[in-house]
């Protein structure tokens, strides 16, 4: 919920100045009501929609935001994760997340709430959805299973400044967690667990949720920063945060996965979760030169994220795009993974990472025309 603006921070929303023009405090003159301004909103609102543009992700077998963040050097959008966005899953925000300013409770709170697009998601066969304004990206919307409820997320308000590269989130990325029977993802029916900073080291760098894994007792969080006026990625990190305490009342916050070579990623790999052992699982190929590549597997405790242990996946090179079970063995002893999401070229063409750039461009290119 918004605090209440103070005199030294006017309120704006995008590209509507009509705050400025009313004065600081709007409901002060008679006849500016909380109605007058959501008819307002309403109208703007709908007088853009058919401007604005919904990015679809792609899916296939890549897992993409993780690339987008990770890859860095090639700098391509690749698809789209093995996850838990809109439709397949996806987070929301409440109704209450609309514009009411006024402390004054409304006498007809339905007729005053902005117009709503709900997301909707199927998460082990139940339906959930979420009440959204239908300015939010729903491509920023998360939700999963977890063993305490539906750990979810809603897409917060951005700004549009008809400008490339500054566009931002003008609130922070929250995460919630609402009952299993509970469909309707409500801020004001579910419990909210942790709230990302808005800026991340400035005031003119935000801080980005990207996706969201349900882990068992835990969720793997992705993440990353951009800076207005530059629009690249910047510090893409893996966190897990524990939702099990979260929900016993404890105070609980991200531990991002430190001191790992991302660029390992790149090429071929699996981010897997053993739930049993409570361990996350990361497999990739890594290159050895003369196009030779050795497999490589490590573990790390998600409740530390630190001290890998090494580990040996089973028959790698055999899972394919579609596999959501991995083999791996630790100590001598076999254990089962369920795989969280791919990352790297590779998944396209087991040669990728010793193609020439131009072969590496041609073959993306086809997959982006041969995909819905």
């Amino acid at each position: 919920m918004k605090g209440k603006a103070d005199n030294s921070n006017p309120v704006m929303i995008g590209q509507t100045d009509w705050y400025a023009q009313a004065g600081k405090r709007p409901f002060i003159e008679d006849g500016f009501t909380p109605e007058l301004m959501i008819q307002i909103e309403q109208a703007a609102t709908l007088k853009n929609k058919n401007h604005r543009r919904y990015r679809v992700n792609k899916s296939v077998l890549l897992t993409s935001v993780a690339m987008i963040l990770l890859i860095g050097a090639l700098n391509l959008p690749i698809g789209a994760w093995k996850s838990h966005g809109p439709v397949q899953s996806s987070s929301v925000q409440s109704q209450a997340a609309g514009i009411l300013p006024s402390s004054t409770p409304a006498t007809n709170d339905k007729a005053l709430e902005p117009p709503t697009s709900p997301a909707e998601f199927e998460i082990s066969g139940k339906k959930y959805y979420m009440p959204l304004p239908m300015s939010r990206d729903k491509t920023k919307a998360y939700a999963v299973e977890t063993t305490a409820g539906i750990l979810w997320s809603p897409p917060p308000p951005m700004v549009d400044y008809k400008k490339p590269k500054y566009t931002h989130p003008t609130e922070p990325f929250t995460l919630y967690l609402s009952s299993k029977d509970q469909t309707e993802l409500s801020a004001s029916s579910a419990n909210r667990i942790y709230t990302f900073p808005l800026y991340a080291g400035g005031a003119s760098t935000y801080q980005y949720l990207s996706g969201v894994f349900g882990a068992g007792d835990y969720v793997l969080l992705t993440s990353y920063k951009k800076t207005l006026g530059v629009g690249m990625y910047e510090d893409g990190k893996f966190s897990i945060l524990n939702v099990k305490k979260a929900a016993a009342g404890e105070t609980v916050v991200p531990i991002a996965l430190k001191s790992f070579d991302y660029t390992l990623l790149d090429y071929k790999s699996i981010i897997a979760v053993d739930k049993e052992h409570e361990q996350l699982v990361f497999s990739y190929l890594e290159d050895t030169g003369d196009k030779k590549y050795k497999e490589k597997t490590v573990l790390y405790d998600m409740e530390t994220m630190s001290i890998p242990t090494p580990a040996i996946a089973i028959r790698f090179k055999e899972i394919t795009g579609q596999a959501l079970i991995m083999d791996y063995r630790v100590d001598g002893e076999q254990r089962k993974a369920d795989i969280l999401l791919k990352n790297g070229l590779g998944w396209l063409d087991e040669n990728w990472a010793f193609l020439s750039e131009e072969q590496q461009n041609k073959l993306y290119m086809d997959y982006l025309n041969s995909t819905p």
